[in-house]
C-alpha cells in the first residue's frame, strides 16, 4: 500500500513544511515531463531548463504559502506554461511542439524496420499535431503525451472542461483522417 505521505497531497503538505526530501521527489517526479512540456514552447532545450529552474525555484521560495487548488501537477504545468510563454513574450521566440517521448520509447522497443516504420508513423503523428490548431494540438498533448485529466488542462489552459473536451476530440478526429489517408495511400497499386 502507498505511503500517504508519497501521494501528491501529501508532497504539497510537506512541501509546505519546507521538507527537501518532498522537494527533491516533486522535482524527480516532474523535471522531465516538464521540460517537454516547456520545450512545446520555447523549441530550445536551454530555453526549456531555463523554465523549469525559473518554476522550481518559484515553488521553493513560495513553499508556504503554495495553494494547491486542482493538483500538483496542475499546478507546476500550468507554472511551467505562464512562465515560458512569458519568456516567449520578451525574448520574442516562436513556439514549436516537440513531441519526443513516444518515438523515443519506440524506438528503443522495437528493432530494424519495426523500428523506421514506428518512426516513419511518429513523424506523421507529429505532422498531424503540428498541423491542428494551437490550442488543440496543446490540449491533446497534454491529455495523450502527460497524462492530464481534462479538468486539469482546462485549469492550466484557462479554458472549460467542455472547450477542452472538444479540443481532444477534433483532435482526434483530424489525426484519425490524415492516418486513414495514409493508409489509403499505402494500399493503391
Amino acid at each position: 500500500m502507498q505511503d500517504p505521505a508519497d501521494t501528491f497531497a501529501g508532497l504539497s503538505r510537506r512541501l509546505r513544511n519546507s521538507d527537501r526530501t518532498a522537494f527533491a521527489e516533486v522535482f524527480r517526479r516532474f523535471h522531465a515531463p516538464l521540460v517537454r512540456y516547456a520545450r512545446r514552447f520555447t523549441n530550445d532545450d536551454d530555453a526549456a531548463c531555463d523554465v523549469l529552474q525559473d518554476v522550481f525555484m518559484k515553488v521553493w521560495e513560495d513553499r508556504k504559502t503554495l495553494t494547491v487548488k486542482v493538483s500538483l501537477q496542475a499546478l507546476l504545468y500550468t507554472m511551467v506554461r505562464n512562465r515560458a510563454l512569458n519568456s516567449l513574450r520578451r525574448n520574442k521566440w516562436i513556439a514549436a511542439a516537440s513531441v519526443e517521448e513516444v518515438r523515443d520509447r519506440q524506438e528503443t522497443a522495437l528493432a530494424g524496420d519495426e523500428a523506421l516504420m514506428a518512426q516513419d508513423l511518429q513523424q506523421h503523428i507529429q505532422r498531424g499535431i503540428d498541423a491542428l490548431p494551437q490550442r488543440r494540438a496543446e490540449a491533446f498533448v497534454l491529455s495523450r503525451y502527460h497524462g492530464l485529466k481534462n479538468a486539469e488542462i482546462a485549469g492550466i489552459m484557462g479554458l472549460s472542461k467542455r472547450t477542452v473536451d472538444t479540443h481532444i476530440l477534433l483532435a482526434l478526429k483530424d489525426l484519425r483522417k490524415r492516418l486513414d489517408a495514409l493508409l489509403n495511400e499505402g494500399t493503391q497499386p
